[in-house]
């Protein structure tokens, strides 16, 4: 773990180096969230949402780093076990590809630490690992004001479960404002 952050922290530091501009955003939204595995029966999707900050850092006029960090929910609705729960602080960092005209293409990796975890209204957290990682990708726009709108999918690729197998799934629809320098204006 110690070295995961390492390397993390050399790469940011790297990419701050690197980068000519930086702005800040904040970012809220919608998760359309459900998860994979054997230790849930019968998943269905549960809405939560989403809320926390980015920074873009400018590599090129389409190439941008984008660390974020912000809480998100997630869990699952079971037909015969109940409504999972899980509240995650996501640390996302995604290269963007932006075009002229203010549409993007994003990817990257998530590290996930968890917060909360309760089936129905009762504490689940015991049964949970405490990090989740995943791969995210998404496409959205962003307007020349610093306005902009995103959608991606978040897939929880390692199991978050100490016993059985579960797995983070989410869609989220987010909103967000950006301010600072805007190299599209």
């Amino acid at each position: 773990m110690k070295k995961i952050i390492f390397v993390c922290s050399f790469l940011f530091l790297t990419v701050i180096g690197y980068s000519q501009f930086v702005i800040f955003g904040a970012k809220a939204g919608l998760n359309l969230a459900t998860v994979t595995g054997n230790a849930v029966v019968t998943p269905g999707i549960t809405p939560s949402f989403h809320v926390g900050g980015l920074a873009n850092f400018f590599l090129t006029d389409n190439f941008t780093v984008q660390p974020e960090i912000f809480y998100s929910g997630k869990g699952s609705k079971s037909s015969g076990q109940g409504t999972f729960k899980f509240g995650y602080i996501n640390v996302p960092v995604l290269v963007q590809y932006k075009t002229v005209s203010g549409f993007y293409l994003e990817t990257g990796p998530q590290i996930g630490f968890l917060l909360s975890a309760k089936l129905d209204k009762s504490d689940w957290k015991g049964n949970m690992k405490s990090t989740d990682y995943s791969w995210v990708g998404g496409l959205g726009y962003k307007s020349a004001m610093g306005i902009g709108a995103g959608a991606r999918y978040d897939f929880g690729f390692f199991n978050v479960a100490n016993a059985g197998i579960v797995r983070n799934k989410a869609i989220m629809i987010s909103l967000f404002y950006t301010f600072g320098y805007n190299t599209e204006e």
